[in-house]
């Protein structure tokens, strides 16, 4: 048995499914994984980098296996029954390959969500880990343990529905900051300067070493607005963002702008194209041909919101976010 650690939107584990991306290929037409991954290499130039094994754990799912989905301070669990499909419309949030769950919930119908307080220190940490399809299987008693609780007691404690009230203040918050960024009814600076500023704060948060750069660098198309880099003891990485402040669907032009950049001081960069607007199907494609990463902005405020507590008081107040309790009713 498969216990995978599965990033999956909201409002896909809400209809019983869990998704993962690579758009240009359908999971579900293949019976076994060297045929897969041939047809991936195929279709994206690039490669498919070190994403071997998190698309074999995916692949391999089958009846039985269970999934754990991270939400807002707590975790859905869910037993997978197998059937995979596929749906293009969800390209934009990386989950058109799909595969069918069967997630434990509440008496009223609602995703049950387990306490992340609840869990050992050691898997709590692992739930930090943003990578795709994490085996899990170091955890298997304890969660074997949370889901014999819940299938003997058909609930696993009294704190689902709070989390649930504190998710559905998430979904509210999120999209009044996602509609103040994109129509710009907030205190940033204006010209896209002040969305720079801010991308510039949350990855010093992070830990990198980050740096505006000067406008018109060449006499080209390329440009870059934030170069960063971090070094660890095990590892450095160094990233090059494109920031555009857009209402709807951002055009090509910020993605040809990274495609004609080049490095000049050897270091080879990781690109990232970010937007407070979205990317048509065609536009995501093209990222992925050529090997950009990218953040829509839906993303971009899932980022700040889980950077919140960090995040200055001055960045706060520009983007018109205070912080009062309320009562859950």
């Amino acid at each position: 048995m498969n216990i995978l650690l599965v990033r999956s939107h909201i409002s896909i584990i809400e209809k019983d499914r869990i998704g993962y991306g690579w758009s240009k290929v359908q999971f579900s037409e293949f019976s076994n994984l060297p045929d897969l991954i041939q047809e991936i290499k195929q279709q994206y130039v690039k490669g498919i980098g070190r994403s071997t094994n998190r698309i074999k754990r995916f692949f391999n799912l089958s009846e039985g296996d269970i999934v754990v989905v991270p939400l807002t301070k707590s975790i859905a669990i869910g037993i997978v029954s197998g059937k995979k499909s596929f749906d293009i419309t969800l390209t934009d949030k990386k989950g058109c390959n799909l595969v069918d769950v069967s997630f434990f919930r509440t008496n009223d119908g609602h995703i049950l969500r387990i306490p992340r307080k609840s869990l050992t220190t050691a898997l709590e940490s692992r739930l930090k880990v943003q990578s795709h399809n994490v085996n899990l299987k170091e955890f298997r008693d304890e969660i074997e343990r949370i889901v014999e609780s819940i299938s003997s007691n058909g609930t696993f404690k009294q704190e689902s529905y709070l989390l649930e009230k504190i998710a559905e203040a998430e979904v509210k918050f999120k999209e009044n900051l996602l509609k103040s960024l994109t129509t710009g009814s907030n205190w940033l600076a204006a010209g896209g300067d002040g969305l720079e500023l801010l991308i510039l704060e949350l990855l010093t948060i992070e830990g990198y070493t980050a740096k505006k750069q000067a406008k018109g660098q060449s006499s080209d198309i390329s440009d870059i607005d934030i170069k960063a880099s971090k070094v660890d003891r095990f590892s450095e990485s160094n990233l090059v963002f494109q920031i555009k402040h857009h209402n709807n669907i951002s055009s090509k032009h910020g993605l040809n702008q990274l495609i004609a950049y080049s490095d000049s001081d050897d270091i080879e960069h990781e690109k990232w194209f970010i937007t407070t607007g979205n990317l048509s199907e065609s536009s995501v494609q093209y990222a992925e041909d050529h090997n950009i990463k990218f953040m829509i902005g839906s993303e971009l405020v899932d980022w700040i919101y889980e950077n919140l507590s960090e995040l200055s008081f001055g960045t706060k107040h520009l983007l018109g976010i205070i912080e009062i309790p309320i009562l859950a009713t």
